[in-house]
């Protein structure tokens, strides 16, 4: 469920790129992808802090605080998956360790 949920909103991403929605969509798709990382931040905790990380850069460059292009924004999805990649590492050698 929720590989189609993501599958969703990256098709929604693309097409607000290619007809230029508002910055209202912007800030809905990025509380929608937040909202999703926090979801399964709770269930296991490293899952899902990349997508907080890129519901939140959404959510503050709609509202003009950061500006950023698209490749840009695609060095920040990699950026973000790395992150989520350390924190699993990290995790995964505690619960080891114990």
């Amino acid at each position: 469920m929720s590989g189609v949920f993501l599958i969703s909103l990256g098709v929604l991403i693309i097409l607000a790129v290619f007809f230029s929605l508002s910055n209202s969509f912007w800030i809905f798709i990025g509380f929608l992808i937040g909202t999703f990382g926090v979801f399964k931040m709770v269930k296991s905790f490293p899952n899902g802090a990349g997508s907080l990380l890129v519901g939140v850069i959404i959510i503050i460059t709609s509202l003009g605080v950061v500006d950023i292009n698209f490749w840009e924004f695609i060095l920040v999805l990699l950026g973000a998956g790395l992150i989520e990649g350390g924190l699993r590492i990290v995790v995964s050698n505690i619960k080891n360790n114990e």
